[in-house]
């Protein structure tokens, strides 16, 4: 045993900081008086921080008291009572009656007080838009991350190119976040960080948000990420990492803890990850659109006109991010009949591309898909747009044997199985499933966007198809071409 140094006496009705304190320091006497520098080791706080939360000075912040009071073998939910009860604010009950510690002058404090005043992690952003017509799914999202018997596996949201897969997971962690006491840390991996951001960047970044001392974070990459998971093991944390674009960039994150939870979004299924939950997002219902278009441009302007709402959901494909951008340009012109703008809107050529308020673009969610599509994947993406000449019929792709008739002539050599290919675009959130096996069906805003992209961009020669079953190449055939390669953008 290691005994630190006598610590200052404490009067025993100075407050209610104090008579935590006096607590505090009754529990570590109890655990056998361990240093502070060996209870930072357990509760992932410096022994400074530690020291500061028993001097009795001020309230110490939540979750240092639960670290403390774990680290020498208290029991979480009691100390946590005990702490409220000091802090004048026992559940839903008044304001604290004293400051806890992050309410204290910071000018006052220590570099490393500093860091235990950090405040409890909120970094959730608000909710993009209303969460329409997804009743349904958001109690499946619910069911899913309950608590149960055991360790809750993470949770991926998947889902076409703009159909709410945030907004979903937001509405969810945002009701989470209340059992979750610990913080919400919030992680954003879609187009703009490109993929750079690595698992354990990523893991030491939660870390120091967490209020961990940077001198207990190793530099080891495979350590540091230990670490992040035993924290998300011990505490009650929500972990968002949102717009995915690869396994490799959360597979060493994801934690299945009895008390966290993990909620990811892509738009690929991130069939690689193993161990986790799958929720398929797809696009809204019509009366989930109206509901949609109704908060964005008032519901008594689209009662007034609601064949023009209709007309409008039906050119959207129902895709809840379409709709919501043409209603703010619908919304930005009250003076306008709803019916008058609806038609001007539709009226001109290419509604994917005059989708766009601000910074927000549906035709550059699409363009970041479309660079990560291989070449035959993009081919075919373009023959399902191509009018008369594509595997589609009324935006539904009957199946993969259909791409395989509609080729300019027989394949020799097989390039990728048109089955692969398939999987690859529906992946990129740009081709949808239907409720039929084997049949794909065909957004109408990515078919315009995909006829303009099939206009403008040299592909060069077609490649091959996937040869069918039993179709041997002829003796002294040319080698097969290889598969090509996933295309990164620039």
């Amino acid at each position: 045993m290691s005994v630190g140094r006598p610590e200052k006496p404490l009067a025993p009705d100075a407050g209610p900081a104090t008579a935590f304190a006096l607590e505090l320091r009754r529990l570590r006497a109890a655990a056998g008086s361990p240093s502070y520098r060996e209870l930072a080791r357990r509760a992932l706080f410096s022994a400074s921080v530690l020291s500061d939360a028993a001097a009795g000075h001020r309230l110490p912040t939540l979750q240092v008291a639960l670290a403390f009071a774990e680290a020498c073998g208290g029991d979480r939910a009691v100390w946590e009572r005990r702490w409220r009860a000091a802090a004048g604010r026992a559940g839903d009950g008044p304001g604290p009656a004293v400051k806890p510690a992050q309410q204290a002058p910071e000018p006052r404090l220590r570099a490393a007080a500093v860091r235990a005043v950090l405040p409890v992690p909120a970094q959730l952003p608000m909710e993009p838009r209303p969460l329409a017509g997804r009743a349904r799914e958001l109690g499946e999202a619910r069911a899913l991350t309950a608590a149960g018997a055991g360790p809750v596996p993470p949770l991926v949201i998947h889902g076409p190119t703009g159909v709410g897969k945030s907004a979903l997971a937001l509405r969810l962690a945002h009701e989470l976040a209340a059992d979750l006491p610990d913080g919400q840390l919030y992680v954003s991996l879609g187009a703009a960080a490109d993929g750079r951001k690595d698992a354990p960047g990523i893991a030491g970044g939660m870390l120091r948000s967490l209020g961990i001392a940077p001198e207990l974070i190793p530099d080891d990459p495979a350590q540091r990420i230990g670490l992040y998971r035993s924290v998300l093991y011990e505490r009650r944390l929500l972990v968002v990492f949102d717009g995915t674009l690869q396994e490799r960039q959360v597979r060493d994150l994801l934690v299945a803890a009895p008390h966290s939870r993990i909620v990811v979004t892509a738009r690929s299924r991130l069939l690689g990850l193993d161990g986790v939950r799958r929720l398929a997002l797809p696009v809204l219902g019509r009366d989930g659109s109206m509901d949609l278009l109704a908060g964005i441009v008032g519901t008594e302007r689209l009662a007034a006109a609601p064949r023009a709402g209709l007309l409008l959901a039906e050119a959207c494909g129902d895709l809840p991010l379409a709709l919501t951008l043409a209603g703010r340009r619908l919304a930005a012109r009250p003076e306008v009949f709803l019916s008058e703008a609806v038609a001007e809107l539709l009226a001109a050529d290419g509604l994917s591309g005059r989708l766009r308020v601000g910074d927000e673009s549906l035709t550059e969610r699409y363009e970041d898909a479309y660079r990560r599509l291989t070449p035959p994947a993009r081919l075919l993406l373009h023959r399902f747009a191509a009018t008369g000449a594509a595997p589609c019929v009324d935006g539904v792709i009957r199946t993969p044997a259909t791409a395989l008739a509609h080729a300019p002539e027989p394949p020799r050599e097989p390039v990728e199985p048109v089955e692969d290919v398939l999987e690859t675009v529906v992946d990129s959130g740009l081709l949808e499933r239907t409720d039929v096996p084997g049949q794909y069906g065909l957004p109408p805003l990515v078919r315009q966007f995909a006829l303009a992209r099939a206009a403008a961009t040299a592909d060069g020669p077609e490649p091959a198809w996937h040869r069918p079953h039993g179709d041997r190449p002829a003796p002294g055939a040319a080698r097969p071409f290889p598969a090509m390669t996933q295309e990164t953008p620039a």
